[in-house]
């Protein structure tokens, strides 16, 4: 049996888990860094998510601009537009290579890499699939999540994407792609490859799309049905492949229908990366649906194993697991933190944008809470105009008698960027709306639809 090496810190997961080795690394611990796709390192942001999917959006940007050229009075010949599919893919697939390779050499030379598939044979104990073993003070769960595929007969045989496969497998672009899930990622890939000309339909099972505020979803599912088509409050029954073309039976309040495609792409959410770890072997407690159960200091079961990241399945963006990892490492060396996700923000990097922090006003409602709503559109002030009026606008959420900013939302160009001096004001004592409204913005800009929302809860 193999001598068993032993570490300050472990983390598993060479993406998020890079958290709390670099905490560790700084305050001079050993630490051992497992990971299962050595040539992946950096995790899903960047190789499957954030980074590589938003160069495709920044592609889709870029038609998104020529095609309304035009809308100020610059006029281009459209029929000589051509999308070169493989260069916009390529030029990813370099990017990632690339930020990957530097990833994996800041790990080499920072920490100990353990490479392969790892499971625990014991309590703080980890057998590698090469039979090497190893054991830590303390130990990091950040081991991510992966697509979850839905039980639909013959989705098997229909050779369905996921975001990953686009990624790093497609190789031509479809003439027609069918979308299962409404979510934040099957809209942003409807948004991509709507805009260089595939024509795209979505189906879902809600009346509308995304877990938004719902004045914002249903806009945001008024504008893309502008441009795909959408087979909501649709349930898949069946996968099918038919006359070379692959797709899917659905029911709706209207009977079956099937609907057919080059390709398929499944956005049916994600499932955490637990289930080949053998967690039952340490005391930690997983929940119904295999993420890994932490109290607010993410803390496990187990008194030395901490969980953070996608695979606690409490905000499944990057930004939010490094916030987690550094708050774990903390509480794990004698700090006693709480994870606050109050004014923790997110977006929608389709067409219109979305940036969100806070409460909706349905949650609002069912908190109980007495607020102020205000609303102003891009349509209503200088920037806007100039920009041309898009649809779209910012919603903000102000508890009465208090002035706590209890959620702000925002539809429409730049609304991503823009979402961030309201996380800035909801992180200062008392999140008081005041804070924005005494601010000096600049004009003409973007920025000014956030200080007139604030206004109008004065």
């Amino acid at each position: 049996m193999a001598a068993i090496e032993r570490y300050d810190v472990i983390c598993i997961g060479g993406g998020s888990g890079l958290t709390a080795a670099y905490y560790a690394q700084q305050d001079g611990k050993s630490v051992a860094l497992v990971d299962d796709r050595p040539d992946q390192l950096g995790g899903t942001c960047v190789n499957r998510g954030c980074i590589p999917t938003k160069g495709l959006i920044q592609a889709a940007e870029v038609m998104q601009t020529i095609r309304h050229a035009g809308d100020f009075g610059i006029h281009l010949d459209q029929s000589s537009v051509r999308v070169d599919f493989q260069a916009v893919l390529d030029t990813v697939r370099r990017r990632r290579e690339n930020d990957a390779a530097a990833v994996r050499r800041w790990v080499e030379s920072a920490f100990t890499p353990y490479y392969g598939q790892a499971h625990f044979v014991d309590d703080k104990l980890i057998e590698m699939e090469d039979g090497r073993r190893l054991t830590g003070e303390r130990i990091f769960i950040a081991a991510g999540a992966r697509p979850a595929i839905p039980p639909i007969p013959g989705l098997a045989e229909s050779g369905f994407l996921t975001n990953e496969s686009v990624i790093f497998d497609l190789t031509e672009q479809p003439e027609h792609l069918i979308i299962l899930g409404g979510g934040y990622i099957g809209c942003e890939f409807a948004h991509f490859f709507s805009a260089l000309g595939t024509r795209v339909t979505v189906i879902d099972h809600s009346e509308c799309l995304l877990a938004e505020d719902d004045d914002v979803r249903a806009l945001f599912t008024q504008e893309l049905a502008k441009r795909v088509e959408l087979v909501l409050q649709a349930e898949a029954r069946q996968a099918l492949v038919r006359d070379g073309q692959c797709g899917l039976v659905v029911a709706t309040d209207d009977g079956e229908r099937t609907v057919l495609g080059d390709r398929l792409l499944l956005a049916t959410g994600r499932r955490p990366n637990t289930d080949r770890l053998a967690l039952e072997r340490t005391g930690v407690e997983l929940d119904g649906r295999g993420f890994v159960v932490v109290d607010d200091g993410l803390r496990t079961t187990h008194p030395d194993i901490y969980a953070y990241g996608d695979v606690i399945g409490q905000g499944m963006f990057k930004h939010t697991s490094s916030y987690e990892g550094e708050l774990a490492y903390r509480n794990a060396h004698g700090a006693s933190l709480a994870v606050d996700y109050t004014a923790n923000p997110h977006a929608v990097f389709s067409n219109p944008q979305i940036g969100s922090v806070g409460l909706t006003e349905r949650a609002c409602r069912d908190q109980g809470l007495d607020y102020t709503v205000a609303r102003k559109d891009y349509a209503d002030f200088a920037k806007g105009k100039i920009v041309g009026s898009p649809p779209g606008f910012a919603k903000l959420l102000v508890e009465k008698g208090s002035d706590r900013i209890l959620g702000f939302h925002m539809i429409g160009p730049q609304a991503a960027d823009l979402i961030h001096e309201v996380v800035v004001a909801m992180n200062t004592p008392g999140a008081k709306a005041q804070g924005v409204r005494d601010s000096i913005h600049v004009h003409p800009t973007l920025a000014e639809l956030v200080r007139q929302v604030f206004d109008a809860t004065a």
